[in-house]
């Protein structure tokens, strides 16, 4: 079967596995560099991802681990030779900053993706006009159609993957009030709450109702990416403005639990989750349809109805779908103002 994890889960692997041959001859960095003539410093930066080890020096690191020309050396060098290779986004890379390329490269290889959204339709369930809209908020008009490519190329990739990876994603009820596309392009929003509903057959997709109140999600979003091969998992978060990714154990751990509460404890489950996608695309397509006849659909962001008037709609009874067990106080904050470590670190 072919890999398809990408050059980026290549690189970490291989690093992980050069780790442990390390280790397991009971070397140091220190020493390792002495024998091999390198630097300290050379022997870091591969060791810590920052650099692709070239073949030549892949095959000094397996030889001084008296792996090379084994059946396990084959494998490394293969591992290797997969690492070096050029991954599929790489003609678009000076759109994408460094810390972006790395969290593609990541999904890319993962081998199950946990996502909590407050905010914004995640990447990989976005249509191309909702991603298109957000883009030309933020980006020069010469990237909006480069970085909105590169967006439809990962859903591409994720789709092609053999095995899929798994997804498991917590969206905040905001999100699916959110008119993106504004009163001038309400069917934008339409569309994309109609693809949720299509992409929910393959995901897992879980609302969270705004009568759940606070909850720990609000803070700011967050992704899980979990690997075969025992590489350990990496948390990947957005905070005051600085994306962060973690390999901390603790730091992993407790965003783990913080997202199992949320799908336990705040989330609906999948049917009622799909009931409230479907009820606000009917909500909003009512509204475009009830727009004054040549005029521009008049959907005012501010006055869309929030779900507890969702018995309004006779498919959507109210006391199903907003079920929540029961009023729960708010789960207190699991980590401090400062938590992560940037792109790269350990």
């Amino acid at each position: 079967m072919i890999d398809d994890r990408g050059p980026v889960v290549h690189q970490a692997l291989l690093i992980h596995r050069l780790v442990e041959l390390r280790r397991g001859n009971g070397l140091t960095q220190e020493r390792v560099a002495r024998s091999l003539e390198w630097s300290h410093a050379k022997l870091m930066r591969y060791e810590g991802g920052t650099q692709v080890l070239p073949k030549a020096d892949l095959d000094a690191l397996l030889d001084l681990y008296r792996v090379l020309g084994s059946g396990q050396g084959r494998k490394l060098q293969e591992i290797g030779r997969r690492a070096r290779e050029k991954p599929w986004w790489y003609p678009h890379r000076h759109a994408l900053p460094v810390e972006e390329r790395y969290y593609v490269g990541l999904e890319m290889g993962a081998a199950r993706i946990r996502q909590c959204a407050p905010a914004l339709v995640p990447g990989l369930l976005r249509t191309r006009d909702y991603a298109h809209a957000l883009c030309s908020m933020t980006d020069q008009a010469g990237e909006v159609e480069r970085l909105v490519d590169v967006l439809m190329g990962r859903q591409g990739v994720m789709l092609t993957r053999s095995p899929v990876p798994e997804q498991v994603y917590v969206l905040d009820e905001a999100v699916l009030r959110r008119i993106v596309g504004g009163r001038e392009k309400p069917g934008v929003m339409v569309r994309q709450l109609h693809h949720l509903v299509e992409r929910s057959a393959s995901v897992q997709l879980h609302i969270i109702p705004e009568e759940a109140g606070l909850h720990f999600g609000a803070l700011g979003g967050f992704t899980l990416f979990d690997f075969d091969d025992g590489l350990p998992p990496v948390l990947h978060t957005e905070h005051r403005g600085r994306v962060v990714a973690s390999k901390k154990e603790g730091d992993v751990h407790s965003y783990a639990e913080a997202f199992d509460r949320l799908v336990a404890e705040y989330a609906l489950d999948a049917r009622r989750s799909l009931a409230l996608i479907e009820h606000h695309a009917r909500r909003l397509q009512g509204r475009i349809n009830t727009a004054a006849p040549g005029g521009r659909a008049e959907v005012h962001v501010n006055s869309v109805e929030t779900s507890a008037g969702a018995g309004e709609d006779p498919g959507v009874p109210a006391g199903d779908l907003l079920a929540v067990s029961e009023p729960r106080p708010p789960p207190p904050p699991l980590f401090s103002a400062g938590f992560g470590v940037e792109v790269g670190s350990e």
